[in-house]
């Protein structure tokens, strides 16, 4: 998809179809217009009628909420238009964005998008960062697709554009491209033209997370669509959106009420055995179902996490450190875990750090993009600093003498020095820079109601004992009892 007017990933979706019989709610006959551009599989025209996940998803909120209006498939610049200008009227499926966030009222989420990095599945490529993909030889993208922007803005000279989805999907499967751009929902159909499935793939790494949604124009009465959230709300209770979200999207995982977001940083979150785990992954898991919430718990790159935290509603963000800086952007359930930074040298450089001003005039340290780690030494006033995004760089760029000092968490350098190849004996400690607790974060805008009873149903874990049996499943040496007391 090619608007160049969807800044966050490829499309900004609404639906469409012919109208409805009239519908009443309390004797009253709602109007509403509907409006969207075609997109398959969430909105599209076949025989003469709008189909589609959306399309169905929206057709049943008009049911349940007494909706009657027209349903029209638009060009997206008449449909954006629309919805920012006229009254009653809504604009689906589309993604939220910093800039329209404002700008609209929203009911969703529809779907996720994921703009991901594809291999053939058995190639042996692991993606970590994105970084990392920048030493792959050949990356298929589709000219003008805002992934393709994407990465030609981060710096990617490795890419080999098509015309087409089609096109770029060939050079994947003949070999002529180590990795493939895509997103979740188209991707399947093409592979399909191409008489193979899914399988043939495997995403490696994805770059960003969108989600979709009903977008009303601000002069909607509210109450209208809170109506709508709430009639979406049941539908995830009752499992006819999932049913919805199976048939279009087969293999993906629907977006609940809330979405459970993390990534990786054993042994508090990590991957193992094809599924999140880590103790606060437990404990968000124990609490998301003592709450009735699914656990579709989603392990991406932090970034991606943070920043679907800082613009969605509904977000949960774990684990994250409770800094001045992130203070007022989210709620704090917590805290789940207590852990030090600290400053490591190579062993045997002679390097010794008594005081922050000491380590400030150290040629270089290399710290973890957007870790608090790095927010912190920033705030300190470091000017010294090698920002990395995959934390396993900070090793080796110690190790082979880049930096003279990196920054690691008692908690996780033992998992991140084995990754980068090393052994715990190889470097040495000089200097902790502070202790901190970590927590789980959750976004604004999300109801209050919601944030008491995550932080109620935390409490529950720590006097009924199963926070300490999580944690100490992980980390049986651990010291608590300043945690259980909070």
């Amino acid at each position: 998809m090619k608007h160049a007017c969807t800044p966050l990933l490829l499309l900004s979706l609404l639906l469409g179809g012919c109208a409805s019989a009239p519908q009443y709610h309390n004797g009253a006959t709602v109007e509403l217009t509907l409006l969207t551009e075609e997109y398959f599989p969430l909105n599209f025209m076949a025989g003469g009628m709008i189909r589609g996940q959306a399309t169905e998803v929206v057709r049943e909120l008009m049911e349940s909420t007494g909706t009657a209006g027209e349903i029209r498939m638009v060009p997206w610049e008449e449909g954006y238009r629309a919805v920012l200008e006229k009254p009653n009227t809504a604009l689906f499926s589309t993604t939220m964005t910093p800039k329209r966030k404002g700008q609209l009222q929203w009911v969703g989420p529809l779907a996720v998008l994921d703009t991901n990095l594809y291999a053939v599945r058995g190639a042996g490529i692991r993606i970590r960062t994105l970084d990392e993909a920048m030493g792959i030889e050949r990356i298929a993208t589709v000219a003008d697709y805002y992934s393709e922007q994407v990465l030609e803005q981060a710096g990617f000279t490795n890419l080999q554009s098509h015309a087409n989805e089609s096109d770029a999907v060939q050079s994947l499967l003949r070999g002529e491209a180590q990795l493939l751009v895509g997103n979740n929902t188209t991707l399947p159909a093409v592979l399909e033209k191409q008489g193979a499935g899914m399988d043939a793939v495997e995403s490696v790494f994805t770059v960003s997370t969108d989600l979709t949604y009903i977008a009303f124009s601000r002069e909607t009465p509210p109450e209208r669509v809170a109506r709508w959230q709430e009639a979406l709300d049941a539908m995830k209770r009752d499992g006819r959106f999932n049913e919805i979200y199976a048939r279009w999207l087969p293999g993906e995982t629907p977006p609940g009420s809330v979405q459970l977001v993390t990534e990786e940083y054993p042994p508090i979150t990590f991957m193992r055995d094809g599924k999140p785990a880590g103790f606060v992954t437990d404990m968000v898991r124990e609490i998301a179902q003592r709450n009735g919430i699914p656990d579709p718990v989603r392990l991406t790159s932090w970034k991606n996490a943070y920043n679907m935290a800082l613009l969605h509603p509904n977000v949960v963000l774990f684990s994250a450190e409770r800094t001045a800086e992130r203070e007022e952007l989210f709620h704090w359930v917590g805290p789940v875990g207590r852990n030090s930074a600290i400053l490591f040298a190579k062993k045997g450089s002679g390097i010794r750090i008594a005081t922050l001003q000491e380590a400030r005039e150290v040629g270089a340290i290399a710290t973890t993009t957007d870790w608090f780690t790095e927010q912190h030494l920033k705030r300190e006033g470091f000017i010294n600093l090698v920002s990395s995004r995959d934390p396993v760089d900070n090793v080796k760029q110690l190790m082979n003498g880049e930096v003279q000092l990196s920054i690691f968490t008692n908690l996780t350098i033992p998992e991140i020095v084995k990754e980068a190849g090393y052994r715990m004996d190889d470097l040495e400690p000089v200097y902790t820079v502070s202790h901190t607790d970590f927590y789980i974060a959750i976004s604004r805008g999300t109801p209050m109601q919601t944030v008491e009873r995550w932080r109620d149903t935390l409490n529950e874990l720590k006097r009924d004992g199963t926070f300490e049996e999580i944690y100490r499943s992980y980390l049986p040496l651990a010291e608590l009892d300043d945690l259980l007391a909070q």
